[in-house]
């Protein structure tokens, strides 16, 4: 076959040379690539959904491990409110029993001082009119008699008063315990208690309660929150403290002297829904936090009125 780049100088010959060409990959291998990743995407799709369905049981869990014990200590601290109310209530008794015989004491003492005084001065009398020594040994035995009796009533007096002393001692002694305890348990509670918004945030994605932050701008003014109103009337930025009223259905609570981050619960409406307040921050005439309400009010309700409802 004749060269067809016979009249071509060489140099020329060797640039018009054909490129070899460049195998390219069939696409029959396409399809198969595609169905490998359709296949892995599925499967990650698989494990991402069963690993949220774990977490979210989880979560589930430890929700309503958290809400049975903040119902125990809920019942525990009515129950140590009560017993701090009855022991207050016997302090209080004894402390007037023991005003009521120092009385009696101080009375008892002034009788033996009048009732000595008027013995010498008969005993004075009969020595000045020159008795005789009969009628002066049965003056000064009568005296001391009067003396010894009034004597042995002081001391048993004495004696009753040591008693009440005693009482309030361990009457004192069992106040202090159970406001330790009191502590502890609100302690405890306040560890459930949100302090700023990221903490607010993993406390509503539990899902139990529904949260309502809030800004109160200024003093003596009603702000609403949720479904109720909160008016500031006092505010502590040094100590952390302040005073607010509560209004809810017609009602108005008073709350003094709490301080930031301290849970403030109430009862609201007929079937007694408990509400939680807590304030995060105060400031001079302004505060802020948020309010907590239980989604299922059914279930929330109290069945035994207390005197903290409204």
């Amino acid at each position: 076959m004749e060269n067809q780049f016979t009249n071509i100088p060489a140099q020329e010959q060797a640039t018009l040379k054909p490129k070899p060409s460049i195998p390219r990959r069939s696409p029959a291998l396409y399809p198969g690539i595609v169905v490998v990743l359709v296949v892995a995407m599925f499967a990650a799709l698989a494990y991402l959904h069963e690993d949220a369905r774990s977490y979210q049981q989880q979560t589930s869990d430890e929700m309503k491990k958290i809400s049975g014990q903040l119902r125990t200590f809920e019942s525990r601290d009515q129950a140590n409110e009560r017993r701090l109310a009855d022991l207050e209530t016997q302090l209080s008794g004894t402390v007037k029993a023991v005003g009521a015989t120092h009385q009696e004491l101080e009375k008892r003492t002034r009788q033996v001082q009048i009732e000595t005084r008027r013995a010498k001065a008969e005993l004075q009398s009969a020595l000045g009119s020159k008795a005789d020594a009969a009628q002066v040994e049965a003056l000064k035995q009568e005296a001391n008699s009067k003396f010894d009796n009034v004597t042995t009533e002081v001391g048993g007096v004495k004696n009753d008063v040591g008693v009440v002393k005693s009482d309030l001692a361990t009457t004192r002694h069992d106040l202090d315990g159970t406001q330790r305890q009191l502590m502890d348990v609100r302690e405890t509670l306040t560890a459930a208690v949100a302090k700023n918004s990221s903490e607010l945030a993993v406390l509503r994605a539990k899902g139990e309660r529904e949260y309502f932050e809030f800004t109160v701008a200024k003093k003596n003014q009603l702000t609403k929150v949720g479904d109720i109103q909160l008016i500031l009337t006092k505010t502590d930025q040094k100590k952390g403290k302040y005073n607010v009223k509560i209004v809810a259905d017609d009602n108005q609570l008073e709350k003094k002297d709490r301080t930031v981050n301290e849970p403030v619960q109430f009862l609201v409406g007929r079937n007694l829904v408990r509400y939680e307040l807590v304030v995060n921050w105060v400031q001079k005439d302004r505060m802020g936090g948020y309010l907590s309400i239980p989604k299922d009010r059914s279930l929330a309700a109290e069945r035994v009125r207390t005197a903290s409802s409204f």
